[in-house]
């Protein structure tokens, strides 16, 4: 009876541990793996392979891909310049994205290495082939499920979010939407684990939000 149970749970768990987009909750299930086979070896009266388990499968190995994930040494953030969201200074930066990338970077101990596009379609390119980790810098679609809301203007020869259709118009630039609509801008992410992480960041700290939402824009948007 015992063993039945262990056998099912030890399935589940592995089922999990294959699918799980997060990487650490992996390594919990592959430990968690290793525990019941201890318990597995230990009923089936095999107690010098459940000693080997639990020294070299759920200890050893579990501190080993630990360590492997702490050590990402830099987080690859491609950025399109956009004024108030990504904006370079010299060799400072400054907006809205990179405060709060750099924010979630310094929470989870990421280095950060930037690389500058010259259009979104180069950056989304970048993201599809793996070259960058993080892709920002104005990325804006037909939808509301991004971090922040925007407009999206509908020209003879494409389209523009609203900070680039402002920037434009401030320039003196002649600009005539044929329409208008509703949108957000996202951040991208080419490593699930990444994303995850990053929408627990944007949950628990929307002060930190707010508050860089009212520095830049001037008021707290939602």
């Amino acid at each position: 009876m015992i063993e039945r149970i262990v056998f099912l749970l030890m399935i589940l768990i592995s089922l999990y541990t294959v699918f799980t987009p997060i990487k650490l909750s992996s390594v919990v299930g592959r430990t968690a793996l290793s525990i019941l086979a201890v318990l597995l070896y230990v009923v089936l009266s095999a107690p010098d392979v459940a000693i080997a388990e639990a020294l070299l499968g759920a200890l050893l190995t579990t501190l080993v891909y630990i360590t492997a994930l702490k050590s990402r040494s830099e987080v690859k953030i491609g950025f399109v310049p956009v004024r108030l969201l990504f904006e370079k200074l010299g060799d400072a930066f400054s907006g809205f994205e990179y405060e709060l990338l750099k924010s979630f970077c310094e929470k989870y101990d990421y280095k950060m290495g930037f690389v500058e596009f010259s259009s979104i379609e180069e950056l989304l390119d970048a993201l599809n082939e793996e070259k960058i980790d993080i892709g920002c810098g104005g990325i804006f679609r037909e939808d509301n499920k991004g971090y922040l809301k925007t407009k999206i203007f509908y020209l003879e020869d494409g389209k523009l979010d609203l900070l680039r259709y402002v920037e434009r118009k401030y320039r003196g630039e002649d600009l005539s939407h044929i329409f208008q609509k509703d949108g957000s801008y996202h951040i991208l992410f080419t490593d699930d684990e990444l994303k995850v992480r990053f929408r627990e960041f944007l949950r628990t700290e929307k002060n930190l939000v707010e508050r860089l939402k009212k520095r830049y824009f001037g008021e707290e948007k939602s």
